[in-house]
């Protein structure tokens, strides 16, 4: 067979070439190109502290200095080759924030694969190691996603940016700003997201007061009231515990986030429809958060106003465990109906408050429609039960949502409501600079120990077993990792056992039956109780996610104290993050059960005639219900998770890193004046001089 030639295509111009031997020439150029970028890699390995070299470097830096000349040479080259065609490289098209993003998903796949689920079928991973390897995964997972988040919003949003926004609304944040630069400056990434979190503290710098009460206590008629608006709609009940919140904006506005999508904007009248049980019955359009703005001068200084639904048998059974389902606020109004008698959820509602640290004022609602004698009979009756039950001394405030009576919701606002949101304020500041204090320490540690001057670590890293800190770092991010994973399982499962609860609703109307001789049980019952059986269960979850997550929070607490260190997370950082957990809502159906005609032959019978008149009546909404329920839980659980993780890992990555640094486990850089004088700094910042806003910190507080 003849041997093949290429085809000659007839030439344009002189010495021009073809479109697709143009295109050859410009793709060999390129991959040429590609091919030096490899071999500067190889030339630059020495430098690299990558701990997989894949060369042994045997090139001096004098032959190094000149294969770089050579180099160039070759890309002038090319770019003359090209230039002869009239051609140029193509501009790039891909910015480098997407590509670094697009390999740490790739990353973050690879780490994925590792845990003992995928790695089983390498072979059985041995018991002791599953714990171990579950901590290797989220330790991983924990810097990647680090990386990845300050990617995507650092790069949007500079850290120094937001610190001179802070400046300019009158915040003193010069030491913060300072270890940001120094951070920064010698690579100390494990201090970031603290930087961060401490920036996010300042920036918000709204109050949150949600209201409590029962059922048309006048939550929403007050709220109105209060801001001059009618946003909230009035007589209907609410449909879910996510509360409603109410913020100052300079015009009237409202949106909702939906547990399938992103936050939306809304009009008003939609806002209202979504928010009430009539527009938006057993909330089949699963919202997780309703907001709306109001441009109210009540608001303008920051007090976010929260509208809450009862906490109904919740409150009555008073669990510790139900201090996840309150709103993370910062001072809690109980409403107190005027025309109805104080009951056990009143009580147990401002009990729970309590119980979760959150300062309380109790409002005695539709005053009105009291005389003023009656008003204070009341008032002392509501005081001595409150005295007698919860053994606390509270003043009652009258108010009413009704014009002629705006001097007592004007008295309430300025002489109790906005004194306590100014001390809320100072407080607040205050708990930030004392984090900011600590924060100084722990930078201070790190750059001693770059420079070789923290003889007290030294002695610190021959006392402490290093190794065993890291196995007890390891097993608890390998715990609180899989928490996500835990939940969501145990949330999802609850959608598919409405058998299970429609037995246990079957034994409880046995076992009431032939406790108390009674024969017929209303429809309010069964779905209080119903409530009650859904609500138990995840009680169960969350107490035992609580119970992880103050373990690791002990954890870090014990590693500081044995590295000397004062930065540690508190039990309140984590029962924060675990708070507006959703709650369970089904309507009162008509499912009245009466078991005269069955008591005769027996409690098995009974029982199962129970069951089987549930699972008609109640079966097939129970089914929807909890399993919407669940979904709306899975995605509380995945926020939730991620929330958790990335306080835990904030302070575990620094103690890591420092001890790491100390045991001379990781690249320290060399000693140098520039952070001997970042150093300096720190040392003689004198916290009595630099004030948080109004509370100064001694160094050695």
């Amino acid at each position: 067979m003849p041997e093949a030639r290429p085809e000659i295509a007839e030439a344009g111009s002189a010495g021009e070439l073809n479109g697709n031997q143009q295109r050859r020439l410009y793709i060999t150029c390129s991959y040429i190109d590609k091919l030096l970028v490899e071999i500067e890699h190889v030339l630059h390995e020495t430098a690299s502290p990558s701990p997989f070299p894949r060369h042994v470097v045997n090139i001096t830096p004098a032959q190094g200095r000149l294969l770089e000349d050579h180099i160039r040479r070759i890309r002038e080259q090319l770019l003359r080759t090209l230039a002869w065609q009239q051609m140029k490289p193509e501009p790039p098209e891909v910015p480098a924030t997407r590509a670094v993003l697009t390999h740490l998903e790739f990353i973050d796949i690879a780490v994925e694969e590792l845990k003992p689920s995928y790695m089983r079928g390498s072979g059985m991973v041995p018991p002791d190691a599953v714990a171990g390897l579950n901590g290797v995964v989220h330790e991983l997972r924990s810097v990647v996603h680090s990386m990845q988040q300050y990617i995507r919003q650092e790069f949007g949003t500079n850290l120094q940016t937001r610190l001179n926004e802070l400046e300019k609304t009158g915040h003193d944040v010069a030491l913060l700003r300072s270890l940001e630069e120094i951070v920064t400056r010698h690579g100390l990434v494990e201090f970031r997201s603290r930087i961060a979190s401490l920036a996010h503290r300042l920036e918000d710098n709204n109050l949150e007061v949600a209201l409590f009460g029962r059922v048309s206590c006048g939550k929403s008629s007050l709220l109105n009231a209060l801001l001059g608006t009618n946003v909230l709609p009035v007589g209907v009940n609410p449909i879910t515990a996510v509360p409603t919140k109410l913020r100052y904006g300079s015009s009237l506005r409202a949106e909702v986030e939906f547990a399938s999508r992103a936050l939306e904007e809304v009009t008003i009248e939609e806002f209202s429809r979504l928010i009430t049980e009539q527009g938006n019955p057993g909330n089949v359009r699963n919202i997780v958060r309703a907001m709306a703005e109001v441009p109210s001068s009540r608001l303008k200084k920051g007090i976010v106003l929260v509208d809450t639904p009862g906490l109904g048998s919740l409150a009555r059974r008073g669990a510790a465990e139900t201090l996840a389902y309150l709103p993370a606020c910062d001072l809690g109004l109980l409403l107190i109906d005027a025309g109805v008698a104080l009951n056990d959820e009143d009580v147990g509602t401002l009990r729970l408050l309590y119980e979760g640290g959150i300062p309380s004022i109790v409002l005695l609602s539709k005053s009105d429609l009291l005389r003023e004698g009656d008003l204070h009979r009341v008032t002392e009756y509501i005081q001595a039960e409150l005295k007698r039950e919860l053994g606390i001394d509270t003043q009652i405030h009258p108010v009413s949502s009704l014009s002629d009576y705006s001097r007592l919701l004007d008295q309430f606002f300025e002489c109790e409501l906005y004194p306590r949101f100014e001390h809320a304020r100072s407080l607040r500041e205050a708990s930030v600079a004392r984090k900011i204090g600590a924060l100084r320490d722990s930078v201070v540690a790190a750059l001693e120990t770059s420079l070789g001057r923290e003889k007290r670590g030294r002695d610190a890293a021959a006392a402490i077993d290093g190794n065993a800190i890291e196995v007890r770092l390891r097993q608890m991010n390998g715990e609180i990792g899989e928490q996500q994973t835990v939940l969501s399982g145990a949330f999802l499962e609850l959608g598919e056992r409405p058998d299970e609860i429609l037995s246990e609703l079957a034994e409880m109307v046995v076992a009431c039956a032939y406790a108390g001789k009674r024969r017929n049980f209303t429809a309010f019952e069964i779905s209080e109780w119903t409530h009650d059986a859904v609500q138990r269960r995840v009680d169960e979850t969350i107490a035992k996610a609580r119970k992880s997550i103050i373990a690791a929070v002990r954890t870090l607490r014990e590693i500081a104290a044995e590295m000397s260190r004062s930065d540690t997370p508190s039990n309140e950082d984590a029962d924060l993050l675990l708070r507006e957990v959703p709650r369970f809502e089904i309507d009162v159906l008509p499912v009245k059960i009466g078991i005269t005609q069955w008591n005769w032959l027996g409690r098995s019978f009974v029982r199962a005639m129970a069951k089987r008149s549930l699972r008609e009546h109640l079966g097939q909404p129970l089914k929807e219900e909890l399993h919407r329920y669940g979904r709306a839980l899975d995605l509380w659980a995945e926020q939730t998770s991620r929330k958790v993780v990335a306080l835990v890992n904030s302070y575990a990555d620094a103690y890591r890193a420092q001890l790491n640094r100390v045991r001379g486990l990781s690249a320290i850089e060399e000693a140098s004046p520039e952070l001997a004088h970042d150093l300096s700094r720190l040392l003689r910042w004198n916290l009595n001089e630099r004030i948080i806003g109004k509370t100064s910190l001694t160094l050695n507080e």
